[in-house]
């Protein structure tokens, strides 16, 4: 991102970009930026977008070869196109093959210049910039992008320690130049609710600076008023009072869940499934000398914090083997029946609290 931010710093771009990755914020975020950069907001003439799978190679060439009007430089922007992502050749038969060979070489002058050609030729007043989400980095076509351009890639920031500190720094600088504080124990609690997706990190943000308005500052409980929690907070809470064996407390976050947030009971189930399938796997490698980060790994925990790994582990070890396990055949037994009719979605997930919440009455 340094050579992103230089360039639009300095005004010198190169003729080609291509901003790609899963992480869409930032990748929106510089796109913007580049586009804000190069060209003036009402030079609509020499400014040419395309979006998704339909554009064709030729339209962008030909678009990124003509000369600016009136302007120093063209923009073309593609987003999405696939273009850089392009699927593996599949085996065909000899027959296709020989089809196949026979149209090739009827119009191979035609078609075999492309973008991954062009690449080497675009025009010095043409920028040209790829937003795009996936790309294939062993294909022709992305390889000749990456040799004559500059390939910026944004990848999701995990939820493990260091990536939260990454969003804590982002969560400051916003902060900071919209002059208003956040208290450590909110900003704990704002993670908790959002993750680490900076597209919700910072919408949920731009919603707690509007609120604490006047105020400048925004608290724990600032957070916990305007932020949902998050479905695999509340799995956890419920999977806790289970555990716990208060089965009212666990039945009316599972109606919260349906009521305030429309979750469906078949994902509730599954999500049900995977928590007990994390204790499960917790409890049984906490006896093996791993540490509790490869241990939540394992687990497939998005977190490598040590408070969440025991806690996690105390509420495993309030169960056995037999039961943990019986909880997840259970979740599977339910989900079968309600896929084949035989029970209603919203009843095969109350069998499971209420079951999971009286495990003393389990025969196990």
């Amino acid at each position: 991102m340094e050579r992103l931010k230089q360039d639009i710093k300095t005004g010198q771009f190169n003729r080609l970009y291509v901003l790609c990755g899963e992480e869409d914020y930032f990748r929106t975020y510089y796109k913007k930026s580049l586009k804000n950069a190069i060209m003036p907001e009402d030079d609509g003439i020499n400014f040419t977008e395309f979006s998704g799978k339909g554009v064709r190679e030729n339209e962008i060439m030909d678009i990124a070869r003509t000369i600016p009007f009136l302007g120093e430089r063209r923009l073309v922007i593609v987003n999405d196109s696939g273009l850089l992502n392009p699927a593996s050749k599949k085996k065909k038969s000899s027959d296709d093959e020989s089809e196949e060979e026979s149209l090739q070489e009827t119009s191979k002058k035609k078609d075999d210049y492309g973008l991954a050609d062009f690449f080497a030729e675009i025009p010095e007043t043409t920028v040209l910039i790829f937003n795009e989400e996936k790309v294939n980095r062993t294909s022709k076509i992305f390889k000749a992008a990456a040799k004559y351009g500059y390939v910026a890639s944004f990848n999701p920031i995990p939820e493990k320690e260091d990536g939260i500190r990454r969003v804590q720094g982002y969560v400051a600088g916003k902060l900071k130049r919209e002059n208003v504080n956040m208290t450590n124990g909110a900003f704990r609690l704002f993670i908790d609710r959002t993750g680490t997706d900076l597209r919700t990190v910072f919408t949920e943000l731009e919603k707690l600076i509007s609120y604490v308005y006047g105020k400048g500052v925004i608290t724990e409980e600032d957070v916990a008023k305007l932020l949902p929690d998050r479905i695999e907070n509340k799995i956890f809470v419920m999977t806790e009072a289970m555990t716990n064996r208060d089965q009212r407390s666990a039945l009316k976050v599972y109606y919260d869940l349906l009521r305030i947030k429309d979750e469906k009971p078949v994902m509730i189930l599954a999500a049900i499934y995977k928590q007990y399938h994390q204790l499960y796997v917790i409890k049984k490698l906490s006896v093996e000398g791993m540490s509790g980060a490869d241990i939540l790994k394992a687990a497939d925990v998005r977190s490598d914090s040590d408070y969440i790994y025991k806690k996690l582990l105390r509420i495993a070890g309030q169960y056995t083997y037999a039961e943990l396990e019986h909880a997840m055949k259970m979740c599977l037994d339910y989900d079968k029946q309600f896929r084949s009719g035989k029970i209603k979605d919203v009843i095969a997930v109350e069998l499971v609290i209420v079951a999971m919440s009286s495990r003393e009455k389990l025969n196990l």
